[in-house]
């Protein structure tokens, strides 16, 4: 489905990339800093989205019912949530903040028709070094992914993809190693 879709979209939007206006011609110095507006934008609405999600899901019944059919899909049926109604509704959510965030971002990369690959597969590795029990550790994760993206690209940056997902390996090794192992009873 993804290469139908990816072969899709080069027909439809060609191969050349896109970018959009940003939100805020502003442009804002600290020092020898300069922050542009537009990156404001994406900063502010990314703390308002975690500090939403986690307020969803810790204070409401729906956020509550919706973890639940995630962690044991058969008990939250058994204990009458809709499942079914559930997962509607976790790719409703999933699909409005993509939404969301790409029109966020297209002001301030060139988006080509495969972009939205190696952005998720990025947030993926992010979501995984922070670990994915909590939403500001997740995003701390994925804020520590960008510097590691962004060092490696000044000093080998023909390889800063490669560097960027060898990080998932020693996380990964290391969550197994200190996790506790359950055996399956039969």
């Amino acid at each position: 489905m993804h290469f139908a879709l990816v072969g899709l979209g080069l027909v439809m939007f060609g191969a050349e990339g896109s970018r959009t206006t940003p939100f805020s011609e502003a442009r804002f110095e600290v020092g020898s800093l300069t922050i542009s507006g537009q990156s404001l934008w994406v900063v502010g609405v990314s703390a308002l989205l975690i500090a939403a999600l986690y307020f969803y899901f810790e204070r409401t019944i729906a956020g509550k019912a919706l973890r639940a059919t995630a962690v044991n899909r058969l008990g939250a049926r058994l204990v009458g949530i809709g499942t079914t109604q559930a997962g509607r509704l976790s790719f409703t959510l999933a699909a409005a903040m993509g939404a969301l965030c790409g029109i966020l971002i297209a002001p301030l990369t060139t988006v080509y028709y495969e972009s939205g690959f190696l952005i998720g597969l990025k947030g993926f590795v992010g979501a995984i070094v922070g670990g994915l029990v909590s939403y500001p550790a997740a995003a701390a994760g994925a804020i520590l992914v960008g510097l590691l993206e962004s060092y490696s690209s000044f000093w080998a940056s023909a390889f800063k993809e490669v560097i960027v997902f060898t990080l998932i390996l020693p996380v990964l090794l290391w969550r197994s190693l200190t996790s506790k192992h359950v055996e399956d009873e039969e």
